[in-house]
């Protein structure tokens, strides 16, 4: 018995110390203002409660050994300073190690999943998976707001739907996860929340900038610079369409349209890609 409740006492010392400073904080500010009903859980600032891990658990698709490394992962600096508690750590060194973390599984998955692509085009995907915007949308697909640990202030500001914040934390909850169960969980993890995204975002090739794309496979191949020429423009004043060739030395390649001639360059060059095998280099 006396075994288990030491293996025990890491993971429960830090939510049971918390619990104790912030319930002592509350009955003294009860007995000095009689007429405050303020809860732990107001005084938290956060929803966060020990049977709220279920709910967060099914959402990361993941459970925890060690729960204090998911409430690391959680706790903010704001709250850390607030709480003045010695064993209460912030999430910042797990947010830098979950952010090498997180690069080296997309950077495998790219890697393994897109040959075609050269080191310049896997590089452009990889800048805005892992971006803050992007991050952030899945923290909030995984309501990681819901349970960060914020100090008054930054909660009163807002702080639970901050990108900055949301990014931060989901790369201190993929170390947490490292930290707990090692590489493979935090794989799985990280493919269940990118995987798809990532597929239809090159598939779509909403990530990649096509005429700069163009450009470099018609340098390589062609040895010249693509050049865009507006071939008309039809429709109303209020519904324009422009249509534009993108010429390879002196012959037409392709024809792109758009809404502005800037939308139908980058429609001719998405075709001119189109017409390349990117894989060898050859046109079908």
């Amino acid at each position: 018995m006396d075994q288990q409740q030491e293996h025990e006492t890491p993971t429960a010392s830090w939510w049971s110390n918390i619990i104790s400073f912030f319930r002592a904080q509350a009955s003294s500010k009860n007995a000095a203002h009689p007429d405050n009903h303020s809860t732990l859980k107001d005084t938290l600032v956060s929803r966060i409660l020990p049977e709220d891990y279920e709910a967060l658990y099914a959402n990361l698709g993941y459970r925890f050994q060690n729960n204090a490394l998911l409430r690391q992962a959680l706790t903010h600096r704001s709250f850390m300073n607030e709480s003045g508690h010695p064993d209460i750590e912030d999430n910042e060194r797990m947010e830098f190690f979950g952010d090498s973390v997180l690069g080296f599984v997309i950077c495998n998955f790219l890697y393994q999943h897109f040959p075609q692509y050269d080191e310049g085009d896997l590089s452009r995907i990889k800048s805005h998976v892992v971006s803050e915007p992007f991050l952030a949308v899945i923290a909030r697909e995984l309501e990681l707001g819901t349970y960060l640990l914020l100090g008054k202030g930054e909660a009163a500001s807002g702080g639970h739907e901050k990108n900055s914040l949301l990014s931060d934390c989901y790369e201190a909850v993929v170390a947490s996860i490292y930290l707990d169960g090692g590489i493979e969980p935090a794989r799985e993890f990280l493919l269940r929340c990118f995987q798809e995204k990532i597929v239809t975002l090159v598939e779509k090739q909403h990530i990649l900038d096509h005429k700069s794309l163009f450009q470099e496979r018609a340098q390589e191949i062609f040895r010249c610079t693509p050049r865009y020429k507006l071939r008309e423009i039809i429709g109303p004043d209020h519904d324009k369409t422009f249509e534009v060739d993108v010429f390879i030395k002196h012959e037409i390649f392709s024809v792109g349209t758009g809404k502005n001639r800037k939308e139908a360059e980058q429609s001719a060059a998405k075709a001119a890609l189109a017409k390349l095998n990117i894989r060898t280099g050859k046109v079908k």
